[in-house]
């Protein structure tokens, strides 16, 4: 009688391969990113929710405006991350036993960088949902669409020297401590020299017919992405029994030092001109207005239509055109900004006509000679156009009692002045 052994009664056991998709789903269940999601939601939607939204009308100016939530959320992103280090230290022995730090390591920056996208990206979606509610043409171009990368990039870069922290500092206090590090070395770069390392957003006014200079958010990018591989390559050195990433890390640093002389060496003005942002309607005056602002050309018409016929009366030569974008700065042309658009405000649109005649260099303090042109020229222009005229000691007391001859005179005398300094 033949005996079976009991071990062969029973099938050998074959392993299974994770699939790649179920790995990187263990991963976001496991981060620290995944507890703080909330947190990071809740941050870009109040920073956008409680604040002007005199964006809503340019969805150029709302995207690149949102794009300053990362200095926020940037120094939350590097807390959570410094955390998230701390607890992969406490793995070290193993890590460095089995050659793996470097991919452990970059496995957590994906997660938790992959939580504060999703905040970030919903974030902005709200933002152009209000852009669109307000009844603003979408008109998204490249522009648009690239503008939030650079954002993204710094973030990552936040929450690589998060892992750094919390890794090489193997204490709870590396979170708190990586958190307000970030969030100092984002406001001093800010506000100081080297602006451009930070400067992915934000803007306190209209950007009709402008844009991020793509060369400068290019070499950002590529500055974010190399130094946190960098940092990621640099904290894991230390940790493995093997040099990680030699050509990494060399590459990375190239790369890194190229771009950070590149950003260093730029023209601080990060913005460009945009052509084709406006819309142009009629002429005597022609009005340009940036796609959102378009149903105020009516409005804006009857209030500089009788100004540009009380100066041609004169005769003098009037504005002939009025543009939002600010491309051109010929001498008959004037500068609209968001104020003067939707204020509804004559004096300020007065202002702002009178401004086409002398010059931004021009001395216009009390007691000169082009004070006292622009108080006359102010007062009789203000009566044509239905504004409020100022009293002022400079004022030639025949506007108020002169024929309507002179009193033309006199205003086409204070004009001619303020125009003369302009041609200085």
């Amino acid at each position: 009688m033949t005996t079976t052994h009991p071990r062969q009664t029973h099938r050998p056991r074959t392993g299974r391969i994770t699939p790649p998709s179920t790995t990187a789903l263990l991963h976001l269940n496991r981060s620290a990113g995944r507890t703080a999601a909330p947190f990071f939601l809740l941050l870009v939607v109040l920073n956008t929710v409680l604040r002007s939204m005199t964006w809503k009308h340019e969805p150029m100016w709302a995207v690149y405006q949102y794009n300053f939530s990362v200095m926020l959320l940037g120094p939350l992103l590097a807390g959570v991350a410094g955390w998230e280090g701390y607890r992969l230290s406490r793995a070290e022995t193993f890590l460095a036993a089995h050659h793996r730090p470097l991919t452990v390591l970059a496995t957590a920056w994906v997660a938790l960088l992959a939580w504060c996208s999703a905040a970030f990206l919903t974030g902005l979606a709200v933002v152009i949902g209000i852009v669109i509610r307000s009844g603003t043409p979408l008109s998204i171009g490249v522009p648009e669409l690239l503008t939030p990368l650079p954002a993204l990039g710094l973030l990552g870069l936040a929450c690589a020297t998060g892992l750094a922290a919390g890794w090489l500092g193997r204490g709870k206090l590396a979170a708190p401590m990586a958190a307000v590090s970030v969030f100092l070395a984002f406001l001093l770069l800010y506000a100081g020299d080297l602006s451009e390392f930070v400067m992915v957003g934000g803007a306190t006014s209209s950007l009709v017919g402008l844009r991020p200079k793509a060369d400068t958010q290019l070499a950002q990018l590529a500055f974010y992405l190399a130094a946190t591989l960098l940092t990621l390559c640099a904290t894991a050195w230390g940790t493995g029994r093997r040099r990680p990433r030699v050509l990494a890390v060399a590459g990375s640093a190239l790369v890194a030092t190229l771009a950070a002389l590149n950003l260093a060496s730029v023209d601080p003005l990060y913005l460009e001109a945009r052509p084709g942002d406006v819309r142009c309607y009629g002429s005597h005056p022609e009005i340009c207005l940036g796609h959102g602002y378009t149903k105020h050309e009516p409005q804006l018409r009857a209030a500089l239509a009788p100004m540009v016929k009380a100066v041609a009366s004169l005769p003098l030569p009037a504005p002939e055109s009025f543009r939002q974008d600010g491309l051109s700065t010929s001498t008959d042309l004037g500068q609209l900004s968001v104020d003067t658009v939707t204020g509804n405000d004559p004096d300020l649109l007065l202002d702002m006509f009178l401004g086409t005649y002398y010059g931004s260099t021009c001395d216009i303090g009390p007691g000169t000679a082009m004070d006292k042109n622009y108080v006359n020229a102010r007062f009789w222009l203000a009566g044509a156009a239905g504004a409020t005229p100022f009293e002022d000691p400079a004022l030639d007391p025949r506007l108020r009692t002169g024929t309507p001859s002179e009193r033309a005179a006199i205003a086409r005398t204070a004009l001619q002045g303020l125009k003369a300094c302009r041609a200085h």
